[in-house]
């Protein structure tokens, strides 16, 4: 009875797509987002009330809702693109393409999942005529130039996001915007205080046309990095720092900066973004002492008292080269990140290296509301005696977690990932939309200059599609089993 009710729910937008034309706007982030979804199967809902789409439905094309607040927690086969009002996420929202405002903002929600970008349009907005049985789109800016100030609090009255780690403590931010040109060039100073090291660190960032097909991004100052920021983001690692004692994250200091240009080609369906540029560094190891405060293991030398691996002090120059690449345009959904670093200048006592980092993630729906996930991370060095701060780790929480924390190690890295997902369709939670059950197949390695065999591990889930409670043994070494809470967000 349920599932026939959703049906009737969403009887409407299984109808033929309605044409969607873009008359003015031409060279505009927006209007190419547009048109790049009217050219997939797509389904149309217009008008001014608020949509509602319950957890317990499904959209099998891309979803174009022009006009209407958009509260969304249904799953969608597709991108969503909401045209002159707002994108509301909710518990339980499965979206494997985009999420997209023009003329609003997407609000989000940590209990849910999209594969793609989340964008909003918030300066600008699209007139819509009805002609023939479709609609006509012209471009209207919606900005104020007199409103908008040459120098400005950034973030929320000048307070950035904050982060929380092991060896900083608490990374609270502070900076301004100082804007030119009508945006054509965006300057962000800031100043971060990190609370374990007492320290306040300057930094600017720089971009010249952020909305433009070929852009400037650029960044200088004092930093705390780290090379597995891939796995979780900065969000999720601070919270499972703060709460369980668990960083999933070694670190190393840095001074200098990093400045990059890229270009955007598009297609129906597919974004292609190249970048070259270039980075100066000055690099230090830092330590953990085990002095900052978490809610569990705060004395664990497996948790907050596990040791920073140190890196040679010393300058390192590269240039980077790469791309970034999303795929919309059927039922698969995919994203490529790859990045080739050559070092031109590296510490004493290290040689000059090549370095090659990719990152995917892939998805697409079987049977019903059922869907296949793969997550890959790899990492291939060319170089005699690398510097410690391109060395990369794996193991424990978000990777292969019968390991123990980061404990494998090196210039070379694998690591693949296949999630199964099945969602109890029948059972569906106040507020939280259907339990997923996930089977997890984990595979993963990283060594100096080789890898080793690989460990490969298995396990069950019962959760969210975003927060479940694991179940996961290894199958290659006979290391045991682990239950614990296992996390999933879309980046």
């Amino acid at each position: 009875m349920r599932t026939t009710l959703a049906l009737l729910l969403l009887a409407p937008l299984l109808v033929r797509a309605q044409d969607v034309t873009v008359r003015e706007g031409a060279g505009r982030r927006s209007a190419e987002i547009i048109r790049e979804t009217v050219a997939q199967p797509h389904v149309v809902k217009s008008g001014t009330a608020r949509l509602e789409l319950p957890r317990d439905s499904t959209i099998t094309s891309t979803l174009i809702v022009i006009g209407r607040p958009t509260y969304l927690a249904s799953k969608v086969q597709g991108n969503v693109v909401v045209i002159g009002s707002d994108l509301f996420l909710r518990p339980g929202v499965e979206i494997s393409g985009h999420a997209v405002a023009i003329g609003g903002t997407v609000a989000t929600t940590t209990l849910g999942h999209v594969g793609g970008k989340i964008e909003s349009f918030r300066d600008e907005t699209y007139n819509v005529t009805t002609q023939q049985g479709g609609y006509v789109l012209d471009y209207r800016s919606m900005r104020v130039a007199e409103s908008i100030p040459v120098v400005q609090p950034a973030g929320i009255e000048g307070l950035l996001v904050p982060s929380y780690d092991r060896v900083d403590g608490l990374s609270l931010p502070v900076g301004a915007r100082v804007t030119l040109g009508d945006r054509a060039v965006e300057i962000d100073p800031s100043v971060t205080y990190r609370s374990r090291l007492g320290a306040l660190d300057p930094a600017v960032d720089v971009r010249i046309n952020p909305d433009g097909p070929v852009r400037f991004d650029g960044r200088a100052g004092y930093f705390t990095r780290s090379n597995e920021r891939w796995n979780y983001s900065d969000l999720v690692n601070s919270a499972t720092t703060f709460f369980a004692g668990i960083d999933t994250r070694n670190y190393f200091r840095s001074k200098g900066g990093e400045g990059r240009i890229f270009g955007l080609v598009t297609r129906p369906g597919l974004s292609f973004e190249p970048f070259v540029g270039a980075r100066y560094e000055k690099v230090s190891p830092i330590t953990a002492a085990g002095n900052v405060f978490s809610v569990k293991a705060r004395k664990s030398t497996e948790r907050m008292l596990r040791d920073n691996p140190l890196v040679e002090s010393g300058s390192i120059g590269s240039g980077l080269l790469g791309a970034e690449m999303y795929d919309t345009t059927g039922l698969v959904t995919s994203r490529l990140l790859a990045e080739l670093e050559q070092s031109f200048t590296t510490v004493t006592g290290t040689t000059n290296f090549t370095q090659l980092t990719l990152d995917g993630r892939l998805g697409f729906p079987t049977f019903g509301t059922q869907s296949l996930h793969f997550r890959a991370h790899g990492v291939a060095t060319a170089g005699d005696s690398v510097a410690r701060a391109r060395y990369t780790y794996l193991g424990g929480s978000g990777t292969l977690p019968v390991l123990e924390q980061l404990e494998l190690s090196g210039t070379e890295l694998l690591f693949l990932e296949s999630r199964y997902m099945i969602p109890l369709d029948r059972v569906i939670l106040p507020l939280i939309g259907s339990p997923v059950v996930t089977l997890r197949h984990i595979m993963g390695a990283a060594g100096v200059k080789q890898l080793p065999s690989l460990e490969q591990e298995i396990g069950v889930g019962l959760g969210l599609s975003t927060l479940r409670l694991d179940f996961t043994t290894n199958v290659t070494k006979s290391r045991g089993h682990k239950v614990g809470v296992g996390i999933s967000l879309g980046r």
